[in-house]
């Protein structure tokens, strides 16, 4: 109950702060999408092929925190003027100024990441920096589609894991 009184109340105070402003950046449409597997590289296996390479001894904890991070089936992402405001399946939702400071986001209790977010052209790049890792996905709607490009990086890991991911908007 908690969670969606919180989601409920961040939803909206986007939308009542500036209504009728545009967005800066026009190409990513508000929304709430579904993962759609078929056409998606599966994150997984390139988490997989990535941490192949880490002894046996890291290779479970890089995975655990590596999936928890990335298991994304349905978001719900709200653009106002200047804010991003986004929902991952059932997990906390936040809300992040394009350019401004970055935000505090738990995961979970042993993922907390700073979240930043800046506007490339017809995209939002969300940068997300962990304890040992930094995650940044790039958002850009084509169509009804919203694509998300995704690269990782850690001291852990020798090369970086890079994916691709469409959602299809439901609404």
């Amino acid at each position: 109950m908690r969670h969606w009184t919180l989601s409920a109340a961040i939803g909206a105070s986007i939308l009542s702060s500036s209504s009728g402003s545009a967005s800066p950046v026009q190409g990513v449409v508000s929304g709430i999408y579904v993962l759609d597997e078929e056409r998606s590289d599966n994150a997984f296996q390139a988490i997989e092929s990535v941490i192949a390479g880490l002894s046996s001894a890291k290779r479970p904890l890089a995975r655990m925190r590596l999936r928890k991070s990335i298991a994304v089936n349905r978001m719900r992402i709200s653009i106002v003027g200047d804010r991003v405001g986004i929902t991952y399946d059932d997990k906390v939702p936040f809300v992040v100024w394009i350019g401004g400071d970055p935000v505090k986001w738990k995961l979970i209790e042993v993922l907390v990441f700073d979240v930043s977010a800046k506007a490339d052209g017809e995209a939002i790049s969300l940068t997300f920096r962990g304890d040992d890792s930094e995650r940044i996905t790039t958002y850009r709607s084509v169509g009804q589609d919203l694509v998300v490009d995704t690269t990782i990086v850690s001291p852990l890991l020798s090369t970086p894991i890079v994916y691709k991911q469409i959602f299809n908007r439901t609404n």
